[in-house]
């Protein structure tokens, strides 16, 4: 293996970087650039759904030494296979060994970051050349499609969502078997994949999050609550639903003035009905999402379904902000509940919280800046990158599972 600081690394993604401020995409953009600041070359194939634009291209070009985007098939027949998960179906091309093998021969390949289960179908291809594997985890896929059904009232949506995670169940024991390293996003999964698989070299390793506001700790804004968050997804729109219909006009009878903004793009139907309620502001996509955080004197992530990690909660804390959340919102970090945010699972009690923060904005101060170091501690890209190159660099030593 070449030097420490002048590795070529093959980045394999399922969706182009730097492209959409979704929470996937940031963590990926993040890594990469750091990884390419510290004087790494970073080779990236990424699949594209739709043309890229060019700014991000350019980007791109800039960061990477080589870049490969590959468009992905828009047939929807992937779904009907009975072995191969649909999301894998539509990360391969049939160019993509001859992409491997060319710049492989051109440049060297010390190592392969693949983003999810969903590039998978590079593996074999990663195996034949003898390329060693580091798969990043940001959600158990199968988990997370399980989940994704159950939160869905359509019955054939139900049905569609579970079959893809039992053909996941199956895909990902292969893929896992072939890596050398797993990383996971989130502690709690990463403590299951070592129970299910003792063998595998399985760590947890952070999402960097980059804000792009300057952290508000202060408690001088106005009555605002806000929640953030890709608005098209059940999760998020139950979440805003059950808010907005059993929690907030509980708020309203003790704060009246609060407002409620739902900050993100792509909003359902339903959800911009929930802007003709009181006081709720509905934003849709907005350029900067960190700054309108920022105003907000507390931020609520009600969410009972999900997997992974909730960046939502990270980015809050980051800021300085105040996070009302329910149990759920919170697994897969370890974040305390009344020492890092204040947690409830019923409206009444939820309700009751938000108003104390709202009428007492400076009553929460200690717990906001544990938060906050946490943030520090965790989650800034300095401490997430040195963890990462730390695991990019070093495959001679024998990886032990439980180091």
């Amino acid at each position: 293996m070449s030097g420490v600081n002048e590795m070529n690394i093959l980045w394999v993604t399922p969706d182009v970087p730097f492209h959409k401020q979704s929470g996937g995409s940031l963590d990926i953009s993040a890594r990469i650039e750091f990884a390419a600041q510290c004087g790494h070359k970073i080779h990236l194939i990424s699949f594209a759904k739709e043309p890229v634009d060019q700014q991000v291209h350019q980007k791109l070009e800039k960061i990477c030494t080589s870049v490969n985007i590959l468009q992905r098939p828009s047939i929807f027949l992937p779904i009907l296979n009975p072995k191969r998960p649909c999301s894998t179906s539509t990360r391969y091309s049939k160019t993509l060994p001859y992409i491997v093998d060319s710049t492989a021969r051109r440049f060297g390949f010390d190592v392969a970051c693949l983003e999810s289960i969903h590039v998978g179908e590079i593996v074999p291809i990663l195996k034949k050349a003898g390329i060693p594997i580091i798969l990043r985890l940001h959600n158990i896929e199968s988990h997370y499609f399980q989940e994704l059904g159950r939160s869905y009232k359509s019955h054939p949506l139900r049905l569609v969502y579970m079959w893809e995670a039992m053909k996941l169940i199956r895909y990902e024991k292969s893929i896992y078997a072939q890596s050398q390293k797993i990383l996971c996003v989130s502690c709690h999964e990463a403590e299951q994949l070592k129970r299910l698989y003792p063998n595998t070299y399985i760590k947890w390793l952070p999402i960097p999050i980059k804000l792009e506001a300057a952290a508000n700790e202060r408690g001088d804004s106005g009555p605002i609550i806000a929640f953030s968050g890709s608005m098209y997804l059940p999760n998020n729109v139950e979440a805003v639903d059950w808010f907005a219909n059993k929690v907030f006009p509980r708020i309203l009878c003790s704060v009246p003035n609060a407002e409620f903004w739902v900050i993100g793009r792509d909003p359902s139907k339903y959800v911009r009905k929930l802007g003709m309620h009181r006081n709720i502001r509905i934003t849709g996509e907005v350029p900067n999402s960190h700054s309108l955080i920022s105003e907000a004197r507390v931020v609520v992530v009600p969410l009972f379904h999900g997997a992974g990690v909730k960046i939502k909660i990270l980015e809050a804390i980051g800021l300085g902000k105040l996070v009302v959340a329910t149990s759920q919102a919170i697994v897969g970090t370890s974040l305390e509940a009344g020492r890092h945010i204040l947690v409830a699972d019923d409206p009444e009690m939820f309700a009751s919280l938000c108003v104390s923060a709202l009428q007492e904005p400076t009553a929460f101060q200690d717990l906001k800046l544990r938060a906050r170091n946490y943030y520090e501690t965790y989650h800034t890209m300095d401490a997430v990158g040195k963890k990462l190159l730390s695991e990019l660099s070093c495959f001679d030593s024998g990886d032990n599972p439980h180091a």
